[in-house]
């Protein structure tokens, strides 16, 4: 049983950031998972209409409108990159600029989000339920490195390395 213990001890400590990360991402993705499929109920005759329309490109442009809004509200900002800072990545560095750094993670994100979705619905012919999962795990990985290795970067700063070793010299 201790040898167990200790290769998970030893997992998690190589891999704690990433289980952290999941943990908090769930949750986030979750309530904007569920807040894109509300929206969607909820838009879904008006983005039916304007598919049958000549028009199919608008319904295309509200399913990614309603991806971005339910994206925005449920994942990013200043709780999600709290709770990323404090919890998943345990950073150092002040808040205010790590959140800034953020949302030019999620942007570009979101925008990788938004085209697979199109691809899933107007190429493959998925559903747009189905296509925003198929989103969701892309993303998930691309903020995941987005964030470890840009958001949560602090720059080593002077005063963090302390003096150098003194060497004395030599006679």
């Amino acid at each position: 049983m201790s040898a167990a213990k200790d290769t998970l001890g030893t997992l998690y400590d190589s891999h704690g950031d990433k289980v952290r990360y999941l943990m908090v991402g769930v949750c986030n993705t979750a309530i904007s998972y569920l807040l894109f499929l509300a929206l969607l109920a909820t838009l879904g005759p008006l983005l039916q209409s304007l598919e049958d329309s000549s028009v199919g490109l608008l319904a295309l442009a509200g399913m990614a409108t309603t991806s971005w809004f339910s994206g925005r509200m449920g994942v990013d900002g200043p709780v999600s990159t709290t709770t990323m800072k404090y919890f998943a990545f345990r950073s150092r560095g002040r808040l205010m600029p790590q959140i800034a750094r953020g949302y030019m993670v999620y942007l570009p994100a979101q925008g990788l989000s938004s085209l697979i979705l199109w691809l899933t619905v107007r190429v493959a012919g998925l559903s747009p339920a189905v296509g925003q999962l198929v989103a969701i795990v892309f993303m998930t990985v691309f903020s995941y490195l987005g964030h470890k290795y840009f958001t949560f970067r602090v720059p080593v700063e002077v005063a963090e390395l302390g003096d150098p070793p003194h060497e004395e010299p030599s006679l």
